[in-house]
């Protein structure tokens, strides 16, 4: 950090450049930003930065949070080419799919779809409305995390869907069609509720063209930012279908120079849905990130991250792993998962890897490498190099 000087974040414009913000590089070889992903030494600058202001001088946080709140706003929304109007500040991508959940007006006995491979934070907030409201679960099937059009277009056709909630990329890799689901939901009338989180930031995401009637992200993981914030998007054509369940003084229009004057009257845009006292900390890093991602351009960063998978690929093929993953141009993502030939020594091995500071996941028995923009050839060689001994 002493040696760091905001002049490199501030000048920053391509891929090699970003490395030098992650000091976590010089440290351990990190492939699982699937799971969580390091902040940037500007990210950290800016944490501490604010953390001292607000520990000895008086800052006035009110004032602070809807600074910070309008600048991630209008970052969120043009990182996935929205207006500004549109994005809602959660707490975390399950919040985003609660808000969906919890307020679209559904009858007893319409569906829910959802593949059967999905992250559970989709699952759990469909599970919920069945319990509570009646909404019928239905599970596409899928394999290994794979799901197909044909499959989903089936279900749909077959039970009363409503809503179709799917990730743009799976926890195991797989990129599915948007495009295409898309069109099958549009011709069916189904809503489609989409999860972000393995894909904002690094996946290009335009929702002006790919019209979907909700998204909910989260930052942990690909957005390098403090747990506990997010963002969900949300059309101007659903604020009229999606009821607020959780209502807040910074959700309505709120007179703070009359505290009991209470008026139950929403706000116009997407803050609507938020809660009332933000994630401040998380928003500062969120910011940073999201600044990081439009310097360098998401189309880049998915390019920097589909070139080391091709080589984590090829030189897999030398070894006694597996590729496990679809590799087809519209399928593959920014996740891989593989395999020993005995798939029994995968957990012994992700295990051992990590004595020697190499880090990736294993999930559903699979080994998964999920590279980031602060990745390089170096560290899928370490990777390739030390899976060669089993």
């Amino acid at each position: 950090m002493k040696n760091y000087d905001k002049s490199e974040f501030d000048n920053l414009s391509c891929i090699s450049d970003a490395r030098k913000l992650f000091p976590s590089v010089d440290t351990c070889v990190y492939l699982d930003s699937a799971h969580y992903a390091p902040y940037s030494i500007e990210t950290n600058r800016r944490l501490k930065e604010y953390i001292d202001k607000f520990t000895f001088t008086n800052d006035n946080l009110s004032i602070f949070n809807n600074e910070k709140l309008s600048s991630v706003r209008e970052l969120a929304s043009r990182l996935i080419n929205s207006d500004k109007s549109e994005i809602i500040i959660t707490g975390c991508t399950t919040h985003g799919l609660n808000i969906f959940a919890n307020g679209i007006k559904l009858n007893k006995d319409d569906c829910a779809a959802y593949a059967d491979s999905e992250f559970p934070s989709i699952v759990y907030a469909w599970m919920n409305q069945e319990k509570l409201n009646g909404i019928r679960n239905i599970k596409i099937p899928s394999r290994n995390g794979v799901i197909k059009t044909d499959d989903i277009e089936k279900v749909l056709s077959e039970n009363n869907v409503k809503v179709l909630t799917i990730s743009s990329v799976e926890f195991l890799g797989f990129r599915n069609n948007l495009e295409e689901i898309r069109g099958i939901c549009t011709e069916r009338g189904v809503y489609l509720v989409i999860d972000g989180i393995q894909s904002i930031g690094v996946v290009p995401f335009d929702v002006k063209k790919l019209n979907p009637d909700f998204l909910a992200a989260g930052s942990q993981k690909w957005m390098m930012s403090p747990a506990g914030i997010g963002f969900s998007y949300i059309p101007e054509r659903m604020r009229s279908i999606i009821n607020p369940t959780y209502v807040a003084t910074a959700s309505v229009k709120y007179n703070f120079d009359n505290f009991l004057d209470y008026n139950l009257e929403f706000n116009d845009d997407g803050s609507a849905y938020e809660n009332s006292t933000p994630n401040t900390l998380g928003m500062i890093g969120l910011e940073s990130s999201l600044e990081l991602f439009l310097k360098i351009g998401v189309e880049n960063i998915f390019k920097h991250i589909l070139h080391l998978m091709d080589l984590f690929s090829e030189g897999l093929a030398k070894t006694n792993f597996i590729n496990e993953s679809d590799m087809s141009p519209e399928h593959r993502s920014n996740i891989m998962i593989f395999s020993h030939k005995d798939k029994t020594k995968n957990a012994y091995i992700q295990k051992d890897l990590e004595k020697e500071n190499v880090f990736i996941a294993l999930r559903e028995g699979f080994l998964r490498v999920s590279p980031h923009l602060f990745n390089n050839e170096g560290d899928i060689e370490k990777l390739l190099l030390k899976l060669g001994k089993y």
